[in-house]
């Protein structure tokens, strides 16, 4: 188990942070209790370079974060099941989906931007929306 796992990052939290976006600052102070999946890390780096960030500086930039990151295994691959109908009746991505995983393998605070996961009703995973 990770051994920071008190919040669970989605791509949208890690890109406000590095791009000093609204609420950043709240993602940096729980940044030493945060874990993120693999699948949102490289969900993060192609829209950083879709932003116009070349590979090398995101990667260099993201690895002075000093990130813990979760592996996405197979056994969450299954575990991913139970948000799946999410996807299509509530517009999450799959990325959104593996931060829940994650998040609620750990029994951590989802961590996003996003407004639509406040549209998702009952969700099994506590959700923090940054801003």
């Amino acid at each position: 188990m990770p051994a920071r796992s008190e919040y669970v990052l989605d791509s949208t939290a890690l890109i406000a942070l590095v791009t000093l976006e609204p609420g950043h600052r709240t993602v940096e102070e729980m940044l030493d209790r945060a874990t993120i999946s693999a699948v949102n890390l490289a969900e993060t780096i192609h829209k950083l370079v879709q932003k116009g960030s070349t590979p090398r500086v995101t990667e260099a930039l993201l690895r002075q974060l000093d990130l813990d990151v979760v592996d996405w295994s197979q056994d969450m691959a299954y575990r991913s099941a139970e948000f799946a109908v999410l996807g299509k009746s509530h517009g999450l991505s799959f990325g959104d989906r593996a931060c829940l995983t994650l998040a609620k393998q750990l029994g951590a605070t989802a961590v996003t931007a996003d407004l639509a996961w406040r549209k998702v009703p009952s969700l099994s995973v506590p959700v923090l929306i940054f801003r």
